[in-house]
């Protein structure tokens, strides 16, 4: 099956959906993966991915095993609560604006 490959940007993607799920798209293209592919090998369910990607809410243990799987982790820090916020390095390698994106809706 034919999978369509966003034409938008993953900086628009951010703004759009929130920088969680830009870049796990974004990611989850990189590797040449298909939404069911990487739900098959986090062992979740397809729906969990199109919902993730679209910047809606996911359980914690979903969200854990697609990182896993798409190498990515989940870094906790104190201090006020600010969305999400991508690492330099991960932002300069999908093109985000800063490293210090908030996330939309769902993160």
């Amino acid at each position: 099956m034919l999978q369509r490959r966003s034409r938008a940007s993953v900086a628009d993607r951010a703004r759009d959906r929130g920088a969680l799920a830009a870049v796990v798209a974004a990611r989850r293209q990189e590797l040449d993966l298909t939404q069911g592919d990487l739900a098959d090998l986090a062992s979740v369910a397809r729906g969990s991915v199109v919902s993730l990607e679209a910047g809606r809410t996911v359980s914690l243990d979903v969200l854990l095993s697609l990182l896993d799987v798409l190498g990515l982790h989940l870094e906790l820090t104190t201090g006020a609560a600010r969305g999400v916020e991508v690492s330099r390095p991960l932002a300069t390698h999908f093109g985000l604006a800063d490293g210090d994106d908030e996330a939309g809706p769902g993160a």
